[in-house]
Parts: C-alpha cells; sequence; structure tokens
C-alpha cells in the first residue's frame, strides 16, 4: 500500500486509527440500533456495511477514501 499510493508508514496505520475509532464509535450506538432493527437485521445491515467498504478498497479509490471505508 505504501508503494501503490506513495505514503508512508505513518500514513498508512490511519487505516487501523479510524478501524479504532469505528469500533468505539459503533460501541455507543449498538444498543439502539439493536433496539430498532432487531439481532437479525443488525446482523445483515452491518454485513452490507461491510461488503460496501471492501468493494471501495478493491477499486483502489484515493487514500483519503480507503481510510474512510
Amino acid at each position: 500500500m505504501e508503494k501503490d499510493y506513495n505514503i508512508g508508514y505513518a500514513i498508512v496505520s490511519l487505516i487501523f486509527v479510524t478501524n479504532a475509532a469505528g469500533f468505539i464509535i459503533t460501541a455507543f450506538a449498538t444498543d439502539s440500533v439493536l433496539a430498532k432493527l432487531g439481532r437479525a437485521r443488525t446482523l445483515m445491515a452491518s454485513e452490507l456495511v461491510m461488503l460496501a467498504a471492501y468493494i471501495v478498497i478493491v477499486c483502489t479509490p484515493p487514500f483519503p477514501v480507503v481510510v474512510v471505508a
């Protein structure tokens, strides 16, 4: 990834930092989403979000889009 985007290791680590921030933010929202959608629909929605993120990453967009995905 460093070679493809011509960036350093510190910039690539932003992927892991935003991943951790996403987990923390999701921890606060999980109960309300479960209450509204139920367990099965929440699981399906989370899988669809992950699939969308993987599709974005596979398309090799600019690096900031990869970090957000």
